[in-house]
């Protein structure tokens, strides 16, 4: 179970650090795909965007081992 976090003696919420850091490898990576033109290769790039950010917010819960991941 994830704790509060205390900063600067605000309570954050134990998803803010996950949150903020998917955020910044979600917006690296879509600096590349529009850099290399990667998003006219998908049929929606929104719907791009968003799997892109589920599936990194997964990842960096599962690295801070915040899911139940059976294995």
């Amino acid at each position: 179970m994830l704790a509060e976090w205390s900063f600067m003696g605000f309570l954050m919420p134990p998803l803010a650090v996950p949150v903020l850091l998917a955020l910044g490898v979600y917006l690296l990576l879509r600096r590349l795909f529009v850099r290399f033109g990667l998003y006219h290769w998908f049929w929606q790039p929104v719907l791009l965007d968003i799997a892109l950010y589920a599936l990194l917010l997964w990842s960096v819960l599962a690295l801070f081992g915040a899911l139940p991941i059976a294995g």
